[in-house]
């Protein structure tokens, strides 16, 4: 008997020691590698050298951190971001994958590309200026980017870049510092930042204001990496803008850069994206140039928390060169298309790079005393800061606009762009004129709202218009009513409507009454001795409504009316 329990003892404990080095391979398993790390483990020898990235959910722990360095690796860790970069052999990153991480991705230190390949008019934005009275005042964009000349008249150390940081080229696995704050010029090769910067928001002094950038009166601050970025660098600048953001209230993120591949949450750009987009920063990527194939997306702007950029030409068409995304994909597709060919924007004294792709096109675009001081370019790269600097004017007239409520206005104001797909051009052919219009009248809060039929629960935002009209007398008890009419059209993501009017007489007696697309009753409201009638719909349809304002007992009355529409944000 003793035997026998001796034996089922044993079988237990093999049994538990099976399931418990299967559920430690199982979890090993679970993290996400991605393919290029794998192809250098499998191609390299064990003495090779190997830089990467571990994500995790949240912040590593500190047992984390030194079961890593355990393995004999040199480890980075960030203030802001849940990740650790990790340099060691070919063998010692092997034994990290076989470990028990709990973590979300393991990815290799890859290299990225930046995207290169008097267009205000064309999206509108001197209407802003000259209609609308913004310029960018008060708003600030980061722009992550080779660097910024501040030297340059249109961008002035101090006035203009109110911060420029110079990474450092080296070891990033040791305490020397990684980066010099207040450079004048950190654009000592390229160019490229220059000019992505000079879009954005370049002064045009140097031009008598003619090569002004998009918001022209806001600030920047100048995120230098260099001719050459990789992942590990593009994470500090992240880590830097998240550090600093209170500091110089930063609004928007521009992102000239990026890779080809395919799309992961869980990359660890994308996961520092995600972080600035929600400490409520607008994150916007170049799409790429890749095109015209199908599916050649930069993967991290193909992330939804952020702002993915398609190239047009000035006829509004689309760049062969910009990357296509997916038929069909909820992810893979731009989100907008901007201005990217032959954009005229500030040069960099240093960038040689740039210099000399524009010189040939220079000559076309750029009168001669103009020559020192800007150059041409083209690509999503040039695309991308357009958006950007109409999102600060979206957010110099709206401050607190959420970084989705800001994509959403974005799309909807777009203007279609026949012959292309969704998947090619997003929504369209951006309109910064409509788009910073919406901004100011949007309630930059996100509300909640529960489909009855389906039991789901969507965030909404509100948008508010306004109009005019005026009550001819009427006396409804002798059968003379007046009446005046104002139509409201809401689409199939709009869930609910609240509409008002206000006088100034309360000695008129003025009624109001909304009928829905059948022409049925759907809200209604008569105080009396009042100047102000109130009604919401809970639920509405797509279709136009009929606003109704009935003078019960008037004489002739000018009244405002304001309606607010409730919109679904994404479904």
């Amino acid at each position: 008997m003793k035997k026998v329990s001796l034996w089922i003892l044993t079988l237990v404990l093999i049994l538990a020691y099976s399931l418990s080095g299967a559920t430690d391979q199982a979890r090993a398993n679970t993290v996400e590698v991605d393919e290029t790390l794998q192809n250098i483990l499998a191609s390299t020898s064990e003495s090779t050298i190997v830089e990467a990235v571990i994500t995790f959910e949240n912040m590593p722990t500190d047992t984390q951190i030194e079961s890593v360095k355990a393995l004999g690796l040199k480890t980075k860790t960030y203030k802001n971001l849940p990740m650790i970069a990790i340099k060691g052999t070919n063998t010692e990153v092997q034994k990290v994958l076989e470990s028990d991480l709990d973590a979300l991705s393991v990815y290799y230190n890859k290299s990225l590309e930046y995207f290169l390949r008097d267009s205000r008019e064309l999206v509108g934005a001197e209407r802003v200026w000259n209609d609308l009275g913004y310029t960018g005042e008060g708003t600030t964009v980061a722009v992550i980017d080779s660097g910024i000349d501040a030297t340059h008249p249109d961008l002035p150390l101090g006035e203009k870049v109110v911060q420029n940081v110079k990474f450092l080229l080296g070891n990033l696995f040791t305490d020397e510092a990684l980066y010099l704050e207040d450079v004048a010029n950190t654009d000592t090769s390229s160019g490229h930042g220059t000019h992505v910067a000079g879009t954005i928001a370049g002064s045009g002094t140097a031009s008598d204001g003619l090569y002004k950038g998009i918001a022209p009166d806001a600030k920047l601050i100048g995120l230098g990496t260099g001719e050459g970025i990789n992942i590990l660098w593009s994470l500090e600048a992240f880590d830097y803008v998240l550090e600093n953001q209170e500091k110089y209230g930063i609004d928007v993120i521009s992102n000239s850069w990026g890779t080809t591949g395919e799309y992961s949450p869980n990359n660890p750009v994308n996961v520092a994206s995600k972080k600035a987009h929600d400490a409520g920063m607008i994150v916007t990527f170049a799409a790429g140039n890749e095109g015209p194939d199908e599916n050649t997306l930069n993967p991290y702007s193909a992330a939804p928390w952020v702002i993915s950029v398609a190239a047009g030409t000035k006829d509004k068409k689309l760049a062969d060169f910009s990357s296509r995304g997916v038929p069909g994909d909820e992810v893979l597709h731009p989100d907008i298309t901007a201005p990217g060919v032959d954009i005229v924007a500030a040069k960099s004294s240093t960038g040689l790079v740039m210099n000399s792709l524009g010189s040939v096109t220079d000559a076309t675009y750029i009168e001669p005393q103009h020559l020192p001081y800007y150059t041409t370019a083209s690509g999503t790269s040039m695309a991308t800061p357009h958006i950007s600097g109409i999102v600060a004017l979206m957010r110099e007239a709206q401050p607190d606009l959420h970084p989705d409520i800001v994509l959403d206005i974005l799309q909807r104001t777009a203007e279609p762009m026949e012959g292309y797909q969704y998947h090619e051009v997003g929504s369209g052919y951006v309109n910064a004129y409509e788009a910073v219009k919406s901004a100011e009248k949007t309630n930059p809060n996100i509300g909640k709202y529960k489909d009855k039929k389906t039991g789901k629960t969507y965030e909404t935002y509100f948008v508010e218009e306004t109009w005019e009209g005026t009550l001819g007398a009427g006396v409804s008890e002798a059968g003379a009513a007046s009446h005046d009419y104002y139509d409201i059209s809401l689409d199939n993501d709009a869930v609910s409507l609240k509409v008002r009017i206000d006088w100034t007489s309360p000695t008129n007696d003025l009624d109001l009454e909304v009928r829905d697309p059948a022409g049925e009753l759907a809200g209604s409201s008569g105080n009396a001795v009042s100047t102000t009638e109130e009604t919401t719909i809970p639920e509405v349809i797509d279709g136009t409504y009929t606003v109704d304002v009935i003078g019960w007992l008037n004489t002739i009355e000018q009244y405002n009316g304001t309606y607010t529409i409730e919109k679904i944000l994404k479904k």
